[in-house]
């Protein structure tokens, strides 16, 4: 990505990008807008990003995937608390943002194909390298699907979010899990969760799995 003489600028687009589409939703918002209310000139948007999908998407991954911190060790809590952050982003304001999108991507397929690869899948590595290390500690069952693994634990969050059916908290995660381990674990019970507190703080909430 090109330098820019502003430093600040490249920040402040993506802020107005969020700011925007999420007062009005992302098919209304106009790259002029995003422009104007970041103090940017249009053509320094294009210089940047190929489209205003590009725009929202990098706005979005940047509220949802700084560096990593330290997960707990066993493959159980280390899962615990990816959905739980999960969980957490979706209850927020940024959630939103998230459904937003994937309505839209309904009915624009370069949006849906740029959510699928920037977003969606990229998101997914966290979950399937801590599901891995599980198999290769032999917690999880040797033959374990990893992808399949990941949709049996994730898509009931997915489903709450998109349809609000149910309330998408840490509670809700952790009881998912539960239901869901015992077809992953190599023949090992629901472990008692740990009496430490596992609410996700602020900062928490933006590391996906």
């Amino acid at each position: 990505m090109p330098r820019t003489r502003d430093p600040g600028a490249r920040q402040r687009v993506l802020d107005s990008a969020r700011d925007l589409i999420c007062d009005v939703g992302p098919r209304a918002v106009t790259v002029d807008e995003i422009a104007a209310a970041a103090g940017v000139g249009k053509q320094t948007i294009y210089r940047w990003w190929p489209s205003k999908s590009a725009v929202i998407l990098d706005a979005l991954i940047e509220l949802t995937d700084p560096a990593p911190s330290r997960l707990p060790d066993g493959t159980y809590e280390a899962m615990r608390l990816q959905m739980r952050r999960m969980a957490a982003l979706f209850a927020s304001r940024n959630g939103q943002l998230i459904r937003e999108l994937v309505a839209n991507a309904q009915v624009d397929p370069n949006l849906a194909e740029d959510f699928r690869r920037r977003f969606f899948a990229h998101q997914r590595v966290r979950g399937a390298e801590t599901l891995a290390a599980g198999v290769a500690r032999g917690e999880l069952r040797a033959d374990l699907d990893i992808d399949h693994a990941l949709d049996l634990l994730y898509a009931p969050l997915w489903l709450r979010l998109l349809i609000g059916h149910r309330p998408t908290n840490p509670a809700a995660a952790d009881r998912l899990l539960a239901l869901s381990w015992p077809a992953l674990a190599n023949d090992n019970p629901v472990p008692a969760p740990r009496r430490q507190s596992m609410k996700p703080s602020a900062h928490d909430h933006r590391h996906l799995p």
